[in-house]
């Protein structure tokens, strides 16, 4: 079933792969990745922008629980200072073939940041890594993803979905998940879209899963059996993640991207590579933040 609820454009942009929404309650503001741009944003509700200009390509977004924004990038966790704009390496990974970054990620209850790898040239090789990462210690968890997305864990924390978005794949996988260990079992088969590839997600207040179709048009929510109950039509071709936010987490907030789009599509999506904010009746539910190991205690963090 299609809809079409109150859309608006929350940051007019030509993001080359905006990502990665993220709620920051606490500045009642949006951030988000332009990943090929090699920037990370940041917007208030009431309109202050700010850029943070990068060296390499930002992939998934956390808060820790001091404010600190922390993403996975290239081949690394890393900490983003926000005075001077530089990234301070965490934890890094060694990647098992060279040309591979970080793309999609969430954090679970127990505070632990899940990311996931990818390799970068045509993304042919299925050599991306899912990681956790505790604050000190990397640990990979699932290997043999090719476009590595679709993180996100339900209200309850038992059930962590995965996607993978390559064109060969495009499925969306659940697995039960213990939490106080951090371990994945049971994996199984969640949603294969009819439209689009499923990108990047995240789960509301009900335990229903809501993906971005890369290609499609449009988001889409699933109930918790993995059947789609409605989908919300865009007017961007290649939406990538949405996210639950504003003061009552009812809005949900989808990045897009320019990249891979041609002349012709691009002169057809002016608003390819916005931010969209779209108002439902549907709520989110507060995210966990990272729990970050104090620096002195990182020396020597790696994969």
């Amino acid at each position: 079933m299609s809809v079409a609820p109150k859309i608006s454009v929350f940051h007019e942009g030509r993001d080359q792969v905006g990502e990665s929404p993220l709620w920051d309650a606490s500045r009642n503001a949006l951030w988000w990745a332009d990943i090929n741009g090699k920037a990370i944003c940041r917007k208030s509700v009431g309109g202050a922008m700010k850029t943070f200009p990068l060296d390499l390509m930002p992939g998934a977004l956390a808060l820790a629980e001091d404010g600190t924004l922390i993403t996975a990038a290239a081949n690394g966790f890393f900490a983003l200072d926000e005075s001077s704009g530089a990234l301070n390496e965490l934890a890094g990974v060694t990647s098992p073939l060279p040309d591979m970054r970080f793309n999609d990620g969430v954090v679970d209850p127990a505070g632990r940041f899940w990311a996931g790898t990818m390799h970068m040239p045509g993304e042919r090789r299925p050599a991306g890594v899912l990681y956790a990462f505790d604050g000190k210690n990397v640990v990979a968890k699932l290997n043999g993803l090719r476009t590595q997305n679709g993180c996100a864990i339900s209200r309850d924390g038992k059930t962590f979905y995965l996607a993978d978005s390559h064109p060969d794949i495009c499925t969306i996988w659940a697995f039960d998940f213990d939490c106080d260990v951090g371990e994945l079992s049971n994996r199984r088969v969640f949603h294969k879209p009819r439209l689009g590839r499923p990108d990047g997600a995240s789960v509301d207040a009900d335990g229903c899963y809501w993906f971005a179709a890369l290609d499609g048009h449009r988001i889409v929510r699933l109930d918790p059996a993995g059947k789609e109950m409605l989908a919300i039509e865009l007017p961007v071709s290649r939406p990538t993640k949405p996210i639950f936010g504003g003061m009552d987490l009812s809005t949900i907030f989808v990045t897009s991207m320019r990249a891979g789009l041609n002349a012709g599509q691009l002169q057809r999506e002016p608003l390819a590579g916005s931010v969209f904010a779209i108002e439902t009746s549907v709520r989110g539910f507060a995210q966990t933040r990272f729990k970050r190991t104090p620096a002195r205690q990182l020396a020597g963090a790696g994969a």
